[in-house]
């Protein structure tokens, strides 16, 4: 149940207070481009999550979900 996603961001753009990732998310034969948002305060929101996220699993939209939380947190600490 080790399921680890790479993640490779495509662009970035920053407005209103937050940062919108988009994130090509990819694991074995799963490949994906996500929508993500980054706020001040540290939190990872992925906006429309049922369907950008719509035919995997539960387990593995939470560890994707984790992980790609993770992932834009360490890119956001490197900015600062």
């Amino acid at each position: 149940m080790d399921k680890q996603f790479t993640f490779k961001v495509l662009s970035v753009t920053e407005e209103y207070g937050f940062s919108s990732y988009i994130v090509q998310c990819s694991a074995q034969k799963f490949k994906r481009i996500i929508k993500a948002h980054y706020d001040r305060s540290g939190s990872v929101y992925i906006p429309d999550y049922q369907q950008q996220l719509a035919a995997m699993s539960d387990l593995d939209r939470t560890v994707l979900d984790i992980q790609l939380a993770s992932f834009i947190i360490k890119k956001e600490k490197r900015k600062v």
